[in-house]
């Protein structure tokens, strides 16, 4: 399976982009990984609510790979625990899924249209997290569920 994991804007934070070089560099051993990053509308253009969010998932759909299964982070979204959501990949990769795109929206969150489109909707947990942890904290559970998937000793 291919994944992409779609995020919007820059990370700012310098450990935390360390943090998602390790990551991405760990999961490239695992399967076929790719980031598509797209630029903060709200800061470039001056975008707010319902334009904003409209004007991103433009964006976000141009950047995505035509046919993927999208899967939506929204703090609404099912929730697993770290075997669950290896198992829930292992699934997909049965019933045929080629490539998936796990997508972290802005600060306002992710156009409804895009949300309702999506083939899932993901929760990291019932805390609320910073988008730009959020991001390490994909990347970490997808090679979580991966090395468990593979049998490596990660998980404990």
């Amino acid at each position: 399976m291919r994944i992409t994991v779609c995020w919007v804007g820059k990370t700012q934070n310098a450990h935390l982009r360390s943090l998602l070089t390790e990551y991405l560099g760990r999961l490239h051993h695992l399967a076929t990984i790719g980031v598509a990053e797209i630029p903060d509308l709200a800061k470039r253009r001056g975008l707010r609510g319902a334009a904003l969010l409209t004007a991103e998932r433009a964006e976000i759909e141009r950047v995505l790979p035509q046919g993927c299964q999208k899967v939506v982070l929204d703090e609404r979204g099912r929730q697993f625990s770290s075997t669950e959501f290896a198992r829930w990949l292992e699934l997909e990769q049965i019933r045929g899924a080629k490539e998936t795109a796990f997508i972290i929206g802005g600060p306002e969150g992710v156009d409804s249209v895009l949300s309702t489109q999506a083939h899932m909707r993901l929760s990291l947990g019932k805390m609320t997290w910073t988008h730009e942890i959020a991001r390490v904290l994909l990347l970490e559970q997808l090679y979580r569920a991966l090395s468990i998937l593979r049998n490596i000793p990660y998980h404990k």
